[in-house]
């Protein structure tokens, strides 16, 4: 397969994020500013629900939303699969939609992609929970036998790693559904052989600059009302004896971890709106971003002209 350009992608995804500007607006803002719409009027039941389980202590009070927050989260899903698809539509084949100022379609590869995404899930969720079981196994072994804690050690950063290159080798599923038949995971392991190192660099480009960006305007929203982070050094400082230094040193963290919290949900609701309108401009940016990234790698590296 044709090799992916580092540079060169990282380029062409930033110059569509400028170039096309309007019409990634044009495309992309019905189904995000709807998820986003949802979140502002029903999301701040929740985090108020998460603040006052943090203030009971008591778990069940949270469950009363999960049912709300879970739709949100698929609302949100389907809304950037929506937009995430027209705008690869953009950077693959040129098709703009023009004169169309409400984008809302929902056709077979938004299903697919779905589809492809929520199996993927499972498969990682079911893997998790069997490795997890291993690792607790040969964890409660390497008490007995010292050397298996440096070999479990051992494997789950080797796994770390595999786990990622494997994410690396599926990353453009997405373009494949939205360009070529089927579910896009064997086609896209093969486009992507080769190319797994170059994608995690061009990820590493891309996106690093919008979250520094990000950072320095989520700041600049909140300003002084964000809580300070717990002083570490000072909450891990042993007192007593081992067990009760122990004991103590984890109170401490959790005690301060909840209170830090408890104020950044405060900030957070404070600010409702502006970090709303925050979240609907970063969605529009980073599924452009993304659009830009997949797209453009897609037909580097089946040689397609865009």
């Amino acid at each position: 397969m044709n090799k992916i350009p580092v540079l060169g992608t990282v380029s062409r995804a930033y110059g569509f994020l400028i170039g096309d500007f309007a019409t990634i607006i044009r495309l992309a803002w019905a189904p995000l500013l709807g998820a986003a719409a949802l979140q502002y009027y029903y999301g701040g039941e929740v985090l108020d629900a998460a603040m006052r389980t943090m203030q009971s202590d008591d778990p069940t009070r949270m469950m009363e939303h999960m049912p709300t927050q879970f739709l949100l989260g698929a609302v949100a899903f389907i809304a950037g699969i929506i937009a995430l698809v027209a705008l690869l539509h953009v950077v693959i084949s040129g098709d703009r939609k023009p004169g169309l100022f409400v984008y809302l379609w929902f056709g077979s590869a938004e299903i697919r992609l779905i589809m492809v995404t929520i199996l993927l899930i499972v498969a990682v969720f079911a893997g998790f929970i069997g490795l997890a079981i291993v690792f607790a196994l040969f964890g409660a072994l390497a008490t007995q036998v010292p050397v298996l804690g440096v070999v479990v050690a051992l494997a789950g950063i080797v796994l770390f790693f595999v786990a990622l290159w494997a994410v690396l080798r599926l990353s453009l599923i997405a373009p494949v559904i939205v360009a070529e038949s089927g579910l896009g995971v064997e086609r896209s392991w093969q486009l992507m052989r080769g190319n797994a190192l170059r994608m995690f660099f061009i990820l590493l480009l891309t996106f690093v600059p919008l979250t520094i960006v990000s950072g320095i305007v989520f700041f600049a929203v909140f300003g002084g009302d964000l809580p300070a982070l717990p002083d570490f050094v000072r909450l891990m400082k042993p007192a007593g004896s081992d067990a009760q230094s122990a004991a103590a040193v984890q109170q401490g963290l959790r005690e301060a971890m909840m209170h830090w919290q408890a104020g950044f949900i405060d900030a957070y609701r404070k600010h409702w709106f502006a970090a709303n309108a925050f979240g609907f401009a970063y969605s529009i940016v980073s599924t452009a971003l993304s659009a830009g990234v997949m797209g453009s790698s897609y037909v580097s590296a089946t040689g397609k002209a865009g």
